[in-house]
């Protein structure tokens, strides 16, 4: 599918599906990093688990993987997923991850979901976006508040993370041209 590539960029970065050479040990290390993986639900990833995982996405359509790199210099840094997408609803998933702590509050994955957002709208048709974060991960909040998202719910006490039990919190976003002001 040709897509529009205005939808993949913004002044920092620039969304591009991810393919098998993004698999890296620079990669892989993102998900053995307990900083990056405290509130995934993945961790200590294998090159072929990664590589079947993304070409099943593609080949199924049910989900779609995207490498989140800098304009200045193409460095992958992180990935955003659209996906599972419920096809009967036209609802999805969104989710992202900045696997280089490096790039950590700089407004990334702010800038990640907006474009995710745009593509998930108008490439593959989604009215609603969503996504749950634990209550600690005030980073995921913040930036999915600041990329336009509202916090729809917040189910008190429903996950217990590393032994700690926390709320967790729903945040969804509505293409607007399905949904008029009154739910976005």
């Amino acid at each position: 599918m040709e897509l529009n590539k205005d939808l993949y960029r913004s002044k920092p970065i620039y969304l591009r599906e991810m393919q098998d050479d993004d698999i890296t040990d620079r990669y892989l290390s993102w998900f053995k990093n307990d900083q990056v993986t405290r509130f995934l639900e993945i961790k200590d990833l294998t090159y072929e688990s990664v590589k079947e995982y993304i070409n099943h996405g593609r080949e199924t359509c049910t989900y779609f993987m995207y490498a989140i790199c800098l304009i200045t210099n193409d460095l992958h840094i992180g990935n955003l997923k659209i996906g599972p997408i419920d096809r009967k609803h036209m609802v999805s998933d969104l989710v992202t991850v900045i696997g280089d702590t490096s790039y950590w509050a700089m407004g990334i994955a702010t800038e990640a979901i907006k474009l995710g957002s745009k593509i998930a709208f108008k490439v593959y048709d989604i009215r609603k976006l969503s996504g749950d974060i634990y209550s600690e991960n005030i980073g995921s909040v913040k930036a999915y508040t600041k990329a336009g998202w509202t916090i729809e719910a917040v189910l008190k006490g429903h996950a217990i993370v590393n032994g700690k039990v926390m709320d967790r919190i729903f945040v969804s976003c509505f293409n607007p041209r399905y949904f008029n002001d009154q739910h976005s």
